[in-house]
């Protein structure tokens, strides 16, 4: 049974968490660059992408997390992805970008890597 793609975004401390759930095509990972698109002055310390229930992905999404870590780097703002699921996992691997990301185990481990981030940032 295919589940559609959903995508959510919050504000949790002062972070973006942005959690993608479902089978994600060209037309679902649309909404998620919609979701990751970043505003003309981000007022939160960075985006966290949980994608814990993503069951299905193919190179439409991947190219999007690829395009927003692109964005978020110029603009100096930390992108972390959390709880990547096995199939994501050897999507990154097999195509080698899986050590562009950042990636946790959790999301609140990926919350605090964008603080202490943002914050390392700020001291320099």
């Amino acid at each position: 049974m295919r589940v559609e793609a959903e995508v959510t975004v919050t504000v949790v401390d002062d972070v973006r968490i942005v959690r993608v759930v479902g089978e994600f095509d060209a037309e679902g990972a649309e909404a998620l660059a919609h979701a990751l698109a970043l505003p003309a002055e981000s007022s939160t310390s960075g985006t966290v992408v949980d994608l814990a229930e993503v069951t299905f992905a193919d190179s439409s999404f991947l190219h999007t997390l690829l395009a927003a870590r692109s964005r978020h780097q110029k603009s100096g703002i930390p992108l972390v992805l959390a709880e990547v699921t096995p199939l994501l996992q050897r999507l990154l691997d097999l195509t080698d970008v899986a050590r562009a990301f950042t990636v946790t185990q959790t999301v609140p481990t990926a919350t605090e890597t964008v603080h202490a981030r943002k914050s390392s940032s700020r001291r320099q």
